[in-house]
């Protein structure tokens, strides 16, 4: 029957002529993005980086670079991604430590780290246009060392991106056979029914992103993609696409109804899935209850190659609104516990644990996770929050950690605690409290979140920053967490 990267090839051939892809309102056929994926893999070739090396993708959300992670994969290329908007030093310093044979990116952002790519031996390779040849970078026209495929045995594989939790996101190798897993996480997948069109907003350097794109250039569904999020880009395509099922963000519901879209633009969606972060269950009763979609939540971790856990309609028409709160019930394949932080002994139902979880397809042991949840009498999974005090704002998970070490770096800074506050748009933004070093050149609160800016990627600056004559501390002088959370407790914008 052939495995995933078959079912790639062979619909690539049969819908030559059909709708691929759509961006910035153009359509291209699966026959032009196989073409221009060809492409990429004979410039790769002509490098001299050899078929088990992996080529890193600084990877953006433009259909040059789909077209580039569709042609690699369907060769069984191994794939690293790296997002472009890290902090300069960062950036460089992914690039120099990736390993990679060749490197593939926008022709707008090699000269941020060709020097990186020089070094260390790679090829490069620029990506213009969609109707422009990917083209050799000048001077990095040959592979000079041989570097080392991905750590996924011999068939090859792809390093998605985590969120991020200490400072540039991780890289997480996923076998091309678990891609299969991936195809089946996407809207429709698990139950083999296959949206008409799907509408993409997540980044394709991450997991949610490659389940989309891999599920429709395998299934052959036409894929709508955007370079950028906007509620007004989402409407227009919503209105002429008249897609049945959305997958969104918390921040993207959010948005859509502080944009009061009308009831009469989402008439054609009958669901709505996502799972990238925790969900307010008031949220989402008030967005049901405006448009009359139901919400299809669940959990997801790029570890173990999508969702894990999720809800169907027919959960839905089974227990309709009892399990408020929910991200509904393991997939099939998959199980799910809650541990004791301190014993690892199973809990009984409805006491909070650690989240582990058993998924053969991805590891076969148990994998515990931070994550907090709440199993019920029924199996229904309900996340509480993060047991290592990692802030997810919009879908990036920051650790408060990483900040403070910044924060800490500055010449004039003497300590920080960095806490989450809640946000009604993106669910938890950090926020610091700064202890002066009484020696030092006094400082500015922006002057420090300038400091951070220059460090960190931009989901990481604080919403608030407040200078502080000291950090309240508890009888073993740590800093006192709930005291620091006091501080903020005003509304956070």
């Amino acid at each position: 029957m052939g495995d995933v990267v078959d079912k790639l090839r062979d619909n690539l051939r049969a819908r030559s002529d059909l709708r691929g892809i759509e961006y910035q309102g153009k359509w291209v056929t699966w026959g032009e993005v196989a073409r221009f994926g060809e492409a990429v893999v004979a410039a790769v070739d002509a490098t001299g980086c050899p078929p088990d090396a992996r080529v890193g993708v600084i990877i953006r959300n433009r259909l040059t670079h789909a077209a580039t992670v569709v042609g690699l994969l369907a060769q069984r290329r191994s794939i690293s991604f790296i997002y472009p908007f890290l902090p300069p030093a960062a950036l460089v310093e992914a690039v120099s430590s990736l390993g990679a044979g060749a490197i593939i990116a926008d022709v707008e952002d090699w000269p941020n780290f060709r020097d990186a790519v020089k070094d260390a031996g790679s090829a490069g390779i620029e990506l213009s246009s969609f109707d422009s040849a990917p083209a050799p970078v000048a001077g990095l026209e040959t592979c000079l060392k041989h570097h080392a495929g991905l750590d996924t045995g011999s068939e090859g594989g792809i390093e998605v991106l985590s969120s991020g939790t200490t400072g540039p996101p991780k890289r997480i190798a996923m076998p091309l056979r678990l891609l299969e897993r991936a195809v089946a996480s996407a809207p429709g997948g698990e139950a083999d029914e296959i949206p008409e069109v799907q509408l993409n907003i997540w980044p394709l350097g991450g997991v949610g992103g490659v389940c989309l794109l891999m599920s429709s250039a395998v299934n052959g569904t036409p894929l709508v993609m955007f370079e950028r999020f906007s509620v007004d880009a989402l409407v227009e395509s919503i209105r002429r696409h008249r897609p049945s099922t959305l997958g969104l963000n918390p921040t993207a519901i959010s948005m859509l109804m502080d944009a009061n879209v009308s009831v009469d633009d989402m008439k054609s969606v009958q669901s709505v899935s996502g799972g990238s972060a925790y969900l307010d269950p008031d949220l989402q009763d008030r967005f049901e209850e405006r448009y009359g979609i139901p919400i299809l939540w669940g959990m997801g971790a790029t570890e173990f190659c999508g969702t894990i856990v999720r809800w169907t309609p027919q959960m839905r028409e089974k227990v309709g609104n009892s399990k408020r709160g929910s991200t509904g019930l393991p997939m099939p394949g998959v199980e799910i516990k809650a541990v004791d932080p301190e014993t690892g002994e199973a809990v009984p139902p409805g006491h909070e644990g650690l989240m582990e979880v058993h998924c053969p397809a991805v590891r076969p042991d148990w994998v515990r996770t931070t994550d907090l949840v709440m199993i019920d009498e029924d199996g229904y999974v309900f996340h509480r929050g993060r047991y290592d005090g990692a802030i997810v704002r919009g879908g990036f998970k920051i650790l408060p950690e990483r900040v403070v070490d910044v924060l800490r770096a500055h010449p004039s800074v003497a300590d920080a605690s960095v806490v989450g506050m809640p946000d009604a748009r993106l669910g938890e933004v950090p926020v610091a409290a700064v202890e002066l070093l009484e020696s030092a050149p006094t400082v500015s609160e922006q002057a420090l979140l300038d400091h951070v800016r220059t460090n960190l990627p931009p989901t990481h600056i604080p919403a608030r920053l407040r200078i502080v004559d000291a950090l309240p501390r508890t009888p073993s002088l740590k800093v006192s967490l709930n005291d620091v959370k006091d501080m903020f407790a005003e509304k956070v914008s």
